[in-house]
């Protein structure tokens, strides 16, 4: 009996167990089945508006891209209904299939990973950790990963150089398709006879910069509705980007890539973008013949019909300069013998390299133009040759300058090569070797030079030719009116514009800045209101004020720098509603001569301070002699008249202390005209105020020949925001000056000799302004530009005289000042609102062009 009670309660915990498992797995079940998103309506309504945004975005590229699609009035003609589906379907993909280098090795990290030279946009997400020891000898690999500044960019420089220890990283030999052992080129001469089928052809525009009204107009002079338009805009320049988005819409047959990719000069990412640009325009347009890439530097020497008569003859053919010069020495100018890995925006030499066998290397100009069966191969063809190439390229300076060429020579469509890439090239070597992209670079490349107008006759050539570079209306602008007028024709001589030239500095748009001009650009405007503001006492009832700058712009004429027009808000004191105006800020005279007898004042024609000189084009890119605190590279340029004889100069520079800083001496010209560019080392932070650079002849410290003055103007702004009072340091300079005298005995012998006595009362000023914050501040760099820098007018943005009033309310506290209405800034040359008609774009003409 006791037997079979203990069985039945045995029986009753069993269940009871059994009851308690199987709750507690009916409880995982119910938890599990809703934790599964397919299946948990919950989880799909919080997806819900996750879904709602993707697709916001997606409708917003869509409308950005293809606007035009919907509010240009096409007709049939313009563009057909399967067309339409198929650049519908390329817009749809494009940005999720962005991964142009496709090779084994991008097979194991998938587009995007951690460690691919495309993803920029990933800094610091993983911890340097080289994957083997890095030889010791390695000395570039070394020095390249001591100067990366982001962990991700030593981790790709390191697995970089582990694979190349490792005999990894590069095929050793690749097939060559191509039936001829040597190499091959045909030449085209020009054609004469008419062809019954022409060609059409897609241009890749590659800008960058702030250039705008120069590429409209090289965009002005290209366009015809029978080709195509595909523009890449670097990511560094929005301002351009902004701008080329707002005329691109207005024509059917122009694409701007929705994708952007900082390519620096030397960089892989340049044919990185090449080749993904390729890819897009094969996507989106069907019918085009031609792939012709051009920067916003290039200019057409010939017309439009000219080019497609002559190329519309040679189909078959792919047009690519070359080198001419010996392939060894090609190779080592180049360094395709060196591995090379961009990131950081910087090319960084890692390492040597064994050359490719089995094929032969070529290259020269990275301006091609390439017919569209080749391009189709290049981006679609997954033979052993292409695949290899394009991996070997990753790791190779300047790879668009050899790729194209190396995989033309060696593949099966080797005999459509002609040596002529169908444009003429400004070189000035002496001048354009000059080692100037070493802070990008870890190499001496050379660059060509600009045109003017004594180049002209470079273009005069045996072979045929229909585009010319490198111009910049910013240098010279005569030349490019040479060349738009001799095809076009010229504009009415009652235009204002022809000879004047605008480019913007600053927008306000633009993520970039620039402390030290943000500092110059925000004091501009208010300089130009000096002449409406009042200089009575009573001024602040009356007083207008600026709220905003938008734009600065660097403003030419008939070649010569003229100053900066600055775009603005302004309001009167008291009043809600601004008034868009203009000012026009240019530079005074700052070059005295104080021997007008002297050899020097015969050689001299000018002379200038500044901290941005190319040397290659010989001018001072930092238009105006912007400088402030913590500017490095100051230079003292000066420009030289011929003579029969050449002498000593001693240039002296002095602090608004009357502190002797630095002093250089240096020879002018051997008898003829020329540039010497002088260094000024001063130490930061350099102290605010009027510098004074005094010129002795011989050293003849008694007899100062000339002098130029500069203004070191205080900052108000650090890290792009207005500073806070931790600036004052900058502000201050460096203050302890004898040390900075007693470390060089030759700075103070010098101070002796020019009988220099420290300026006390300036010393406690500029102690006290140091200081200085907000309004006082301004007022303070107001007040130091205004000795460089002047008013030359002001004028109303708006045509509406309606946005000009002066409040009656104020006149009471101001009865002597009644403001006189300002001009309409379209009615004004200098303004950059006045009509320029070699920049403007409209609508395209019967004859299927806008120019």
């Amino acid at each position: 009996m006791n037997i079979f009670m203990k069985m039945r309660k045995i029986r009753r915990l069993c269940r009871n167990l059994g009851l308690m498992l199987f709750g507690i797995l009916l409880i995982q079940m119910f938890f599990m089945f809703y934790s599964v998103p397919a299946l948990n309506g919950d989880t799909q309504s919080r997806s819900l508006p996750d879904n709602i945004d993707r697709k916001k975005i997606l409708a917003e590229s869509l409308l950005q891209n293809k606007r035009a699609l919907f509010d240009r009035k096409l007709n049939d003609t313009d563009i057909h209904g399967d067309e339409q589906n198929h650049r519908d379907r390329f817009i749809r993909n494009s940005k999720s299939d962005s991964y142009v280098f496709q090779d084994y090795e991008d097979r194991k990290v998938p587009p995007g990973g951690p460690h691919s030279p495309l993803r920029e946009d990933i800094k610091d997400e993983i911890q340097y950790k080289p994957s083997c020891t890095i030889d010791p000898d390695s000395k570039d690999a070394h020095s390249a990963l001591s100067r990366a500044k982001t962990e991700s960019c030593k981790q790709h420089i390191a697995d970089t150089v582990c694979k190349a220890q490792n005999h990894t990283l590069f095929y050793d030999t690749l097939p060559r398709f191509c039936q001829y052992s040597y190499k091959y080129s045909q030449p085209a001469p020009i054609v004469t006879e008419e062809l019954a089928e022409t060609v059409r052809i897609c241009y890749i525009l590659v800008v960058h910069g702030r250039a705008v009204r120069q590429f409209k107009r090289l965009f002005k002079a290209l366009y015809h509705r029978d080709h195509y338009f595909f523009i890449h805009v670097d990511i560094r320049s929005d301002h351009l980007h902004r701008e080329v988005l707002k005329f691109s819409r207005h024509y059917p047959n122009v694409e701007v890539a929705n994708w952007r990719m900082a390519t620096i000069w030397g960089g892989s990412s340049l044919l990185q973008m090449l080749l993904r640009a390729m890819r897009d325009v094969l996507r989106l347009w069907t019918d085009w013949d031609f792939f012709i890439n051009l920067s916003a530097l290039d200019f057409p020497i010939e017309t439009n019909d000219k080019l497609v008569k002559f190329l519309s003859a040679y189909k078959d053919k792919n047009f690519m300069k070359s080198h001419g010069r010996d392939d060894e020495k090609f190779i080592r100018k180049q360094g395709l013998n060196k591995i090379f890995v961009e990131c950081d925006q910087h090319m960084w030499r890692v390492g040597n390299r064994e050359l490719i066998k089995g094929i032969t290397l070529n290259g020269g100009s990275d301006w091609v133009a390439l017919n569209r069966k080749f391009c189709d191969y290049v981006i679609n063809g997954n033979d052993e040759l292409l695949t290899g190439l394009k991996h070997w390229y990753r790791y190779t300076l300047l790879p668009a300058e050899s790729f194209f060429h190396t995989l033309a020579q060696n593949g099966d469509q080797c005999t459509s090569y002609v040596d002529n890439n169908l444009r003429v090239t400004n070189w000035n070597r002496a001048r354009g070797c000059k080692c100037q992209y070493k802070h990008i670079v870890d190499w001496c490349g050379c660059s060509p030079n600009d045109f003017y107008p004594r180049d002209l006759s470079r273009l005069q050539t045996s072979r045929p030719v229909f585009f010319a570079r490198k111009f910049e209306e910013s240098i010279n602008q005569e030349v490019v009116n040479h060349l738009d007028f001799k095809l076009y024709g010229k504009y009415e001589m009652a235009t204002q514009s022809v000879n004047s030239y605008w480019e913007n500095v600053y927008d306000h748009e633009d993520l970039q800045r620039n402390d030290i001009y943000l500092t110059h650009y925000h004091s501009f405007p208010r300089i130009g209101l000096s002449k409406i503001n009042p200089q009575v006492e009573t001024s602040e009832e009356c007083f207008m004020a600026v709220t905003k700058v938008t734009l600065v712009e660097m403003y030419r004429h008939k070649e010569e720098f003229k100053g900066y027009v600055v775009s603005f808000e302004a309001r009167w004191t008291g009043e809600k509603s601004s008034i868009p105006m203009q000012a026009w800020i240019s530079p005074t005279p700052r070059l005295a001569i104080l021997d007008h007898n002297s050899a020097f004042a015969a050689r001299l024609d000018w002379a200038s301070v500044g901290t941005n000189w190319d040397v290659k084009e010989l001018v001072l890119r930092d238009w105006g002699g912007i400088i402030g605190p913590t500017s490095t590279k100051i230079k003292l340029i000066c420009q030289w008249s011929s003579s029969k004889e050449d002498f000593l100069v001693t240039a002296v520079v002095i602090d608004p202390l009357n502190v002797v800083s630095d002093y250089n001496d240096f020879k002018t010209p051997a008898k003829q005209a020329g540039v010497t560019d002088t260094p000024i080392n001063l130490k930061n932070p350099i102290r605010p105020g009027v510098w004074k650079i005094r010129f002795f002849v011989q050293r003849q410290f008694h007899a100062p020949v000339a002098e130029i003055k500069f203004v070191v103007a205080p900052l108000q702004y650090r890290d792009g925001q207005l500073g806070d009072v931790s600036i004052a340091s900058d502000n201050r300079g460096i203050v302890n000056d004898d040390a900075v005298n007693s470390a060089n005995k030759n700075l103070y012998s010098i101070r002796t000799s020019l009988n220099l006595n420290r300026n006390i009362g300036a010393e406690e000023s500029l102690e006290e302004r140091a200081t200085y914050f907000g309004e006082d501040l301004e007022s303070w760099i107001d007040e130091s530009l205004k000795q460089v820098w002047a008013a030359e007018d002001v004028c109303m943005a708006s045509s509406d005289s309606r946005f000009w009033h002066y409040p009656r309310s104020r006149r009471a506290s101001c009865p002597d000042f009644i403001p006189k209405t300002p001009p309409i800034c379209r009615t004004l040359s200098w303004s950059s609102l006045s009509p320029d008609p070699k920049s403007e774009l409209g609508p395209v003409k019967h004859d299927g062009r806008i120019r």
